[in-house]
């Protein structure tokens, strides 16, 4: 039950703030003078270039379960490590970019104890969670990506690959049915999208302009983003000159009741977003991202057919977590 509430917010939060920051460049000082007037921010993607981007999620939840005395406290902390490759650039402006994952680190508490402590750069002879054993498998996975001239996601090749590459465990719960789930189009799509956040023309400091969204989460449903972006002031981020974007709006979904899990049915409500990014005009790429969400996460279980006057259970979360997104390396 609890990975399940883990795996809908991490899907979540991959989705809700992307962007990266480019290591090897970012020891050279900006060329870039920002202007007196309006500029464009607009995601390039050079022929042949490879970064190595990580996405970090810390997330604490406070899970209340019927018929228990005490709330379940569980801490969760993953990172995710990828590699993107710019293989094709198409004469009208269109690209393709290559997906590596390039490695997995999860731990994850309990009331304190101990439940998933997986690293995939650690050799182990076996590991003793199934969802690590998952985990381990998306290793090396590769997806394919193309995109549009303006740099939105048209389709994406790789996920049936990945999907089989994860397999089943076979036994009873088998915990490559909730990575499948988060392995979806959708999720890979918000991974790459980071133009949908951006202005459609050219702005200045003062300017905000707002962000509505609509993507598939199962099992959440249908998942509404309402942002608003502000272009707070041009800043200086370690060697480079940037645009420092910060990000305001709310987050909800009603569910879906054709994406049940196991009869279940998820929501989530009362979600916010706080967070600042820091584009680079020369590089065309947010170089630095962090966000905090808080969120409540309903989950309501079935009535037990053969209890007489059963009810349906609900499951409550409520749900805080730490976002960034950097970019490690480029070649």
């Amino acid at each position: 039950m609890n990975k399940k509430i883990f795996l809908i917010t991490a899907t979540l939060a991959a989705g809700l703030w992307v962007g990266c920051n480019k290591a090897g460049k970012l020891d050279q000082a900006s060329t870039f003078k920002p202007p007196s007037g309006p500029v464009e921010l607009k995601v390039k993607w050079p022929m042949g270039e490879r970064v190595v981007q990580s996405f970090s999620l810390k997330q604490s939840s406070e899970v209340t379960v019927p018929n228990q005395p005490n709330p379940i406290q569980q801490d969760i902390t993953l990172v995710q490590q990828y590699g993107l490759t710019v293989q094709k650039e198409n004469p009208d402006g269109s690209h393709e970019v290559e997906m590596e994952f390039l490695g997995v680190q999860m731990t994850m508490t309990m009331n304190g104890k101990s439940m998933v402590n997986f690293d995939s750069a650690k050799k182990s002879e076996a590991k003793a969670d199934p969802m690590a054993s998952m985990f381990e498998k998306v290793v090396g996975a590769k997806i394919h990506y193309f995109l549009d001239a303006s740099n939105h996601v048209d389709r994406v090749e790789g996920i049936d690959a990945l999907l089989s590459r994860i397999g089943s465990s076979g036994g009873p719960v088998d915990p490559s049915t909730s990575l499948k789930s988060m392995f979806s189009e959708s999720y890979f799509k918000q991974i790459m999208d980071s133009s949908r956040y951006l202005p459609s023309k050219p702005v200045q400091p003062g300017d905000t302009w707002p962000v509505k969204m609509e993507f598939e989460a199962a099992p959440l449903g249908t998942l509404e983003l309402d942002y608003t972006v502000a272009f707070q002031s041009w800043e200086q981020h370690g060697k480079r000159t940037c645009a420092r974007l910060e990000v305001q709006g709310t987050i909800k979904s009603e569910g879906d009741s054709n994406a049940k899990v196991a009869g279940m049915s998820v929501s989530l409500s009362d979600g916010t977003t706080a967070g600042v990014s820091w584009f680079d005009p020369e590089l065309g790429m947010i170089i630095d991202s962090t966000a905090n969400q808080d969120m409540k996460i309903n989950m309501v279980m079935p009535a037990r057919s053969r209890t007489p006057n059963a009810k349906p259970q609900t499951i409550t979360s409520i749900t805080k977590q730490e976002i960034s997104l950097k970019l490690e390396s480029v070649k």
